[in-house]
């Protein structure tokens, strides 16, 4: 080998090992550092005869990109948990621990306590006074948490505003940082912007689950868990959000503009075309994914637990039940009722049996007064043991019962005389036997001349009006625990908790209606709408009120927990998969020093080498 050839080979050793330092110190450098992966030199050997030499210097990046992908998956699934967790325990926070002074149990317990020391002595001003108190701090408290649910909503509406912007800003970024790896060389250089980009890639992830790959000019795509394209090279779509303000328990989200009452995420790409992220279920995991949930799912099943609570102990303390009375034709059996008294939102039940051998169920008929109407909406519950059908009274009890005969079908007879509703079973075919047929009308005076025990005792705080359960311009349900009150009437005169019958004056000390109300309140069966959820139930459920708001309390704290164990977990989880992450990305400071000792003896040998060729340059100069 000449001496120039060695001459070459160690300039060349020379330089690499320069840059092999180099590298080294910015590892030392930014041990620290957050996002930055260890770097190393890769070396490409060059062989020119017999002499083997160094041809190329590469710095390369010390990472595991399975793992690295697995990490961002977990931290969008953490991003998803730690939001729902955190919304959730701030909910629990106001319904407030079961038993606890200020949870809602309680506090209905204390009203149902004061109603049964009444019992005992009607006449009390006294113990009025703590059935009304009582009673309005139940409301109030419906009210608080009715608002309450309402604020979490509000706050995710501007999570999911506040994340979307985001999004695109960190896009953007992306673009930018992506052309510049493509059009550099691989050297340090290359290697800060891939850990700028990463840094990006993985605040992304904190948003929305992605997944990436990379083509052959170090340039990367990146898609959605649903497989919606977000960047390939530039950004593939650009999302807006058309946030609104003042959000109430009415305002949910609808793929319908027309219907919709909250914010939704429009999706563009960059040929123009339009669409709904949200609608399109784009969103799977991350931040984003959880507050879109929240508002539109989670919280909204905890406003109609509320409104349920609301609706049922307005409806167990005002609603009366006229049974039937018992009618026959022919060889059909069945029952008359009055459908006089029933207003908007009120329901006649028709309780049967298919024969022979099978089950009871039930018929529910809701009254509407226009046929805009109907159908009822989801939230009027029923299922295969309790269908709840809506019926227009507006054409007259004739079109009623041709409503209801369509709705029961050949195994029932039904018919009507002016306003009483006949229905009757299919006699000798014996495929339905007619249990009962009752008529639940609102009574909304406190009292009348030849009155009854059921009172308005909650109303309606938007109109003032007796709570019916009316569907007419949209469900009044909706958002009731945010307006239920105590009648003021009640409030201004406390003796009506006692005197029902105004034309034979009630006596003071009669405890029929005080009877009325803890029967009502703790040993009434009541249909339970399916639009709670309690459970995980979507079936109708049969409970007392003192039972369901005891059930959702519980649930409630139930869903903290499990959302709470579920972040734990999934925390675990990320912690775990960053661990191995840096076992191959992390800088070791002994590590390096470890290298930094081999390049300094890589960097003398070359030296030297480069000395002894001068010297005998030297020699040969002076030949």
């Amino acid at each position: 080998m000449g001496l120039s050839t060695s001459l070459n080979t160690a300039i060349g050793g020379l330089n690499a090992t320069q840059v092999g330092i180099g590298v080294v110190s910015q590892n030392v450098a930014n041990a620290g550092t957050t996002g930055y992966v260890r770097r190393v030199v890769s070396n490409a050997d060059s062989l020119s005869g017999l002499t083997i030499g160094v041809q190329s210097t590469q710095v390369q990046r010390l990472l595991d990109t399975i793992v690295q992908s697995q990490l961002w998956q977990e931290a969008s699934g953490a991003a998803y948990t730690s939001t729902r967790a955190k919304a959730l325990s701030n909910l629990d926070q106001l319904y407030g621990a079961p038993g606890s002074d200020t949870a809602l149990d309680t506090i209905f317990n204390k009203f149902t306590s004061a109603l049964t020391s009444l019992q005992n002595d009607p006449s009390s001003y006294s113990l009025r006074s703590q059935v009304i108190d009582s009673a309005t701090l139940l409301a109030r408290q419906l009210n608080t948490l009715s608002n309450g649910v309402q604020a979490q909503r509000a706050a995710a509406e501007t999570g999911i505003s506040t994340a979307v912007t985001k999004v695109n800003d960190l896009l953007g970024a992306l673009t930018k940082v992506n052309a510049r790896i493509v059009a550099a060389p691989n050297d340090s250089t290359t290697a800060s912007l891939k850990d700028q980009r990463d840094s990006i890639l993985s605040e992304l992830s904190q948003y929305v689950d992605i997944k990436t790959t990379q083509d052959a000019r170090g340039s990367i795509s990146v898609v959605t868990g649903s497989g919606t394209q977000l960047f390939d090279g530039q950004a593939a779509v650009t999302f807006s959000f058309d946030a609104h303000d003042g959000i109430g328990a009415d305002d949910q989200w609808s793929s319908d503009p027309a219907k919709r009452g909250v914010g939704t995420i429009t999706m563009k790409t960059i040929s123009g075309g339009a669409s709904d992220a949200i609608a399109n279920n784009v969103f799977r995991s991350g931040e984003i994914a959880a507050n879109i949930e929240l508002r539109d799912k989670t919280l909204v099943q905890a406003q109609a637990q509320l409104d349920e609570i609301a609706a049922q102990m307005s409806k167990a303390l005002s609603d009366r039940e006229i049974a039937g009375t018992p009618a026959t034709a022919g060889a059909a059996a069945g029952f008359d009722v009055d459908m006089s008294g029933l207003q908007s939102g009120n329901a006649i039940t028709l309780d049967y049996k298919v024969t022979p051998g099978g089950q009871t169920q039930r018929f529910t008929f809701v009254r509407v007064d226009s046929a805009a109407s109907l159908p009822l909406p989801a939230s009027a519950g029923g299922d295969a043991n309790n269908r709840v059908v809506g019926i227009d009274f507006s054409g007259g009890p004739a079109s009623v019962a041709a409503q209801i005969q369509a709705a029961v079908g050949s195994g029932f007879t039904v018919s009507n005389t002016g306003s009483t509703l006949r229905i009757v079973d299919d006699g000798a075919a014996g495929t339905r036997d007619v249990v009962g047929l009752t008529a639940r009308p609102t009574n909304t005076a406190l009292s009348s001349a030849g009155g009854t025990a059921e009172l308005p005792f909650f109303v309606d705080g938007a109109s003032g009006a007796a709570f019916t359960g009316s569907y007419d311009g949209g469900s009044q349900t909706l958002g009731y625990a945010g307006r239920i009150l105590v009648n003021p009437a009640l409030v201004a005169d406390r003796s009506l908790l006692t005197v029902y019958d105004s034309a034979t004056p009630t006596p003071q000390g009669d405890a029929t209606r005080a009877n009325l109300m803890v029967d009502r309140l703790t040993k009434s069966q009541r249909a339970i709408t399916n639009a709670t959820g309690l459970d995980g139930n979507t079936a109708t459920t049969s409970s007392t009120v003192s039972n369901l708001v005891q059930r959702v309390v519980s649930s409630q704290g139930q869903a903290v927990e499990t959302a709470q164990r579920l972040d734990e977990g999934q925390q675990v989880a990320l912690a775990s998969i960053q661990s191995r992450f840096q076992e191959t990305a992390q800088v070791n400071v002994d590590q390096e020093m470890s290298m930094l000792i081999e390049l300094q003896n890589a960097y003398a040998a070359n030296a030297r080498i480069i000395s002894t060729v001068k010297e005998m340059m030297d020699v040969l100069m002076r030949v």
